[in-house]
């Protein structure tokens, strides 16, 4: 913490969430800058900003890791083609007499799919599918559209999601146990969504 100097921190990130905004730079440059200056000001002695860094290395380590990886996954999932091949078997599989409620369908295959693939194989590879087989029975885009996000609770929890990585590290506790405790209230959270969808009559 440095109270002295809360009003230059405060303007740094406020700088910086205005350039990200006005895409003044690429992302990735303007937090290069932003984190080199905000060392140098906040700790003008070398030995504090290794010290700093080391702090959060273990973090940054692990995000990255999962980002290469998440990048891999997703990369062999579209590139060879297993994703378009994945939604038609889904879509063959859901029982003909449930075409017309492909808003239910998808709201309840979202939960699974958005936890064991990234939002991109789902959304760009699954989704469409599912929106044309829902089609077919006189569900709108819109509603399929709707349904697809019920999952996203579940999906922060994902192992694909770097940012949990994050949180895990700075609360100190293990992978697998947070897993154990959130999934399940994340689950519940994603269901009661759903119903309440249904209820309304959003889905």
């Amino acid at each position: 913490m440095r109270p002295r100097l809360y009003w230059f921190n405060a303007g740094l990130t406020l700088a910086l969430l205005a350039a990200m905004i006005t895409q003044l730079m690429p992302i990735p440059v303007l937090f290069l800058l932003g984190a080199a200056l905000a060392l140098t000001v906040n700790f003008p002695s070398m030995t504090d900003q290794r010290a700093r860094i080391a702090a959060h290395a273990d973090n940054v380590l692990n995000v990255s890791g999962m980002v290469f990886a998440a990048a891999v996954f997703t990369g062999v999932l579209t590139g060879t083609g297993m994703v378009e091949h994945m939604a038609d078997w889904l879509v063959s599989a859901v029982p003909e007499g449930m075409g017309p409620h492909m808003g239910l369908v998808t709201g309840l295959l979202s939960l699974p799919l958005t936890y064991f693939m990234s939002n991109d194989g789902f959304y760009f590879g699954v989704l469409p599918v599912l929106a044309e087989a829902g089609a077919a029975h006189g569900v709108s885009p819109l509603e399929v559209a709707r349904a697809s996000i019920v999952g996203q609770p579940l999906h922060m929890s994902s192992p694909l999601v770097p940012a949990v990585y994050v949180l895990v590290g700075m609360a100190r506790v293990e992978f697998g146990d947070h897993t154990k405790f959130t999934v399940k209230w994340a689950v519940l959270t994603s269901l009661v969504v759903l119903a309440a969808a249904i209820l309304f009559g959003i889905v």
